[in-house]
């Protein structure tokens, strides 16, 4: 194969990748939201009635909803910052 060829392959194997990155960004914004709606409604309800029966139930949804949207913004960073600087796989680690 000639190399135009073997580089045209490679762009398009790196492409792939970034595509699928992309894609799985998309998605988890799109839970993203969701969360951010849910722990919305959760701390309105909240609010409303603080001295509720089930306002430490509430609480502990509401933490680990945050804790999820962490994580999933945590995600996305990464995801970015691999597409801005792709790792070679070449290379052995330096640890």
């Amino acid at each position: 194969m000639k190399a135009n060829k073997l580089l045209e392959r490679l762009t398009r194997f790196l492409d792939a990748d970034s595509k699928t990155q992309l894609e799985e960004i998309k998605a988890i914004r799109k839970v993203l939201k969701e969360l951010k709606e849910k722990e919305r409604k959760l701390r309105e309800k909240l609010e409303k009635k603080p001295k509720r029966d089930d306002a430490d139930e509430l609480q502990i949804k509401l933490d680990v909803i945050y804790a999820q949207r962490r994580k999933g913004v945590d995600r996305v960073k990464a995801l970015k910052q691999q597409l801005k600087t792709p790792v070679e796989k070449n290379e052995p680690p330096t640890a």
